[in-house]
């Protein structure tokens, strides 16, 4: 069709499947000079018919990333659906808002929240993308220290943190330092905070601002697993 916008062959099939699209690939086909002939779809009824697709070379990492594919996603599905096209936009601002509140260390959490939408929207289609009160309950799981998403991420990163300590600190002579000094206590929960003796903002702190006891929202005096082990 004249003027219609340059996107994968694979992802434009599932725009039509009402389906949540692979930025990704979507960035990879924006950037790569190089395609894969091999991938093939499937049409039904024993017929598949074979693609030339870019390689996934792009990885959606950072703001601007995922910015581009999602301009790019919305072009897209805008051209097949133009009745959408405001209620795109509206998404992209409402996503937008949480790249710029949050700090760039945590972006990872958006992008995951991000994919978690889309998947709702492709399982309740009759669901719209500017329906924000519908992601609040994905938006505290993954954006909330106290969301199960994020607590899960949390406790991630303080095993390894832990871990990579325990391996410093055997057969000595190693020449460096302890993972938690090279990480600049990323990952870690911010002891002056729950002394209330930080003088940094949430997204200024290269540590969490999180109880150092369970990684809760409140400061460890007023952490019930604390009281209870006293």
């Amino acid at each position: 069709t004249p003027g219609c916008p340059v996107f994968p062959l694979s992802q434009w099939t599932l725009l039509l499947e009402g389906r949540a699209p692979d930025l990704e690939k979507v960035l990879s086909g924006h950037y790569s000079t190089s395609i894969d002939p091999k991938q093939s779809q499937p049409l039904g009824k024993g017929f598949e018919i074979t693609l030339s697709q870019p390689t996934t070379t792009h990885k959606v990492k950072t703001y601007g990333d995922w910015s581009i594919a999602t301009d790019l996603w919305v072009e897209a599905l805008s051209f097949i659906m133009p009745w959408k096209e405001s209620e795109l936009r509206g998404y992209k601002r409402y996503m937008s808002g949480f790249f710029v509140d949050v700090h760039y260390n945590l972006h990872s959490r958006i992008l995951n929240f991000d994919k978690a939408c889309r998947l709702k929207i492709e399982g309740q289609k009759y669901l719209q993308f500017n329906a924000i009160t519908e992601f609040r309950r994905l938006e505290v799981s993954h954006l909330s220290s106290l969301g199960m998403v994020a607590f899960s991420d949390l406790q991630q990163l303080s095993s390894s943190s832990f871990s990579g300590e325990k391996s410093f600190g055997k057969g000595g002579g190693t020449g460096r330092k302890s993972s938690r000094s090279e990480s600049s206590g990323r990952g870690e929960p911010c002891h002056n905070w729950n002394r209330r003796a930080c003088d940094k903002a949430t997204n200024e702190c290269p540590r969490f601002h999180v109880c150092s006891k369970c990684r809760g929202g409140h400061k460890r005096g007023e952490c019930p697993l604390a009281k209870n082990s006293k």
